[in-house]
């Protein structure tokens, strides 16, 4: 498994498990808990976005 896969797929796990804590953190009623992991989850779906795009253009 080369580096890239491996970036994107952490990135992938860190997503889900952001939106997972977000969802935990607003059924539990800890808001700003939910809020920080629902605004990870969506800077970590842009970064996953972006890393995607810039990686086409890299030759390893």
């Amino acid at each position: 498994m080369s580096i890239k896969a491996f970036h994107i797929i952490f990135i992938a796990i860190s997503d889900i498990l952001a939106g997972v804590c977000a969802w935990w953190g607003f059924a539990s009623d800890i808001t700003l808990f939910g809020v920080a992991s629902a605004l990870a989850a969506v800077a970590l779906f842009i970064y996953g976005i972006y890393f995607v795009r810039k990686s086409r253009t890299l030759i390893l």
